[in-house]
């Protein structure tokens, strides 16, 4: 029989193909589409309803506001980047930041389909052609996804009376106490998973689940404080995104240390919605509960959202376009 070549260079005798099973497939697809489509539903029907807010919203932002909340979204991109470069870099070799770049952030774009797996599977082609095997870029997204969730619990805990505060001043109460609840229960869980000899031990289950080569070394606080620093950063620097944004509203200190509770909030649970494209919906439904318990009308919230997603959006797209050009530069570079 043909052999199947793996990251390592070897061969194995090729398994029995399993039976496929495409009515399963399908209807994992199509629970997928339509829960794409009733969030797009949700963001369509609120904000036509609010309208009249959300236009009047637009209007008074200001360039420069705009300009400096663009830049702050780049900068946390930049730190989720280097969160991601620190631990991967402990699982498999050290990466030099411009060939983590590229990795990271055009592999992010695969966040904008539905289903999370598609920005693993752009990092993990990605990764392979630096020299870094798939496992290992799958499993270190992953580890810096639940360290960037348990970070983001952490700024939210100390408001977690304002979220329910913001719950029953939103439009749909049911759907927010359960978001903010899910906060609660998951945040001890998530301080446990980043005890390294237990991150270690579910790592190494992962890897030999994926059939891959035990991790050369235990996983050890370093990375993991390291890697929880920089989403810290990221985390700030989100925050002062939507205090950009919100500061007419929201002024001063008070202001600052309330967007980063709302962004904390909506970006750590948010993940956890793996239907929708890069928690398309989500994202703006807590962070809209977070605005309104800090006291901004659920209309005016729910606009500043809108803007923020898009805001965002454009930092991806602009951060995967410089990192694709430098690396394309760099390939013209060394054949020359």
């Amino acid at each position: 029989m043909s052999g199947v070549a793996m990251d390592d260079g070897t061969a194995t005798s090729a398994a029995p193909a399993k039976p496929a099973r495409p009515w399963r497939a399908r209807l994992v697809l199509a629970v997928r589409i339509l829960a794409a489509v009733a969030i797009a539903y949700f963001i369509v029907a609120t904000t036509v309803q609010q309208w009249s807010s959300v236009s009047a919203t637009f209007r008074s932002l200001s360039w420069p506001s705009l300009a400096a909340s663009l830049a702050c979204a780049v900068a946390c991109l930049w730190a989720t980047m280097m969160a991601w470069r620190a631990m991967v870099g402990n699982l498999d070799h050290p990466l030099r930041i411009r060939d983590a770049a590229p990795i990271q952030l055009i592999g992010a774009l695969g966040k904008y389909l539905p289903g999370t797996v598609w920005a693993y599977v752009v990092q993990m082609e990605l990764g392979r052609r630096v020299g870094v095997s798939r496992a290992k870029v799958f499993i270190g997204s992953a580890v810096v996804t639940g360290l960037g969730v348990t970070v983001g619990l952490i700024l939210t805990a100390p408001g977690f009376g304002v979220a329910f505060d913001g719950a029953d001043a939103s439009e749909h109460r049911t759907f927010a106490k359960i978001a903010v609840w899910c906060a609660v229960i998951l945040l001890p869980l998530g301080l446990a998973c980043c005890y390294p000899p237990l991150l270690t031990y579910l790592v190494s289950r992962a890897m030999r689940i994926l059939r891959r080569p035990a991790l050369d070394r235990p996983i050890t606080w370093k990375p993991v404080l390291v890697s929880s620093a920089w989403c810290a950063v990221g985390y700030v620097t989100a925050g002062l995104h939507i205090w950009f944004l919100v500061r007419a509203h929201l002024p001063g200190l008070h202001g600052i240390v309330g967007s980063v509770f709302a962004m904390a909030l909506a970006m750590s649970i948010s993940t956890f919605v793996i239907v929708a494209p890069s928690g398309l919906g989500a994202r703006e439904f807590l962070m809209g509960i977070a605005l309104a318990g800090l006291g901004i009308p659920w209309p005016t919230a729910w606009a500043l959202t809108l803007v923020s997603r898009l805001l965002f959006t454009l930092a991806d797209v602009a951060a995967a376009g410089v990192s694709a050009a430098v690396g394309l530069r760099r390939i013209r570079n060394s054949t020359t």
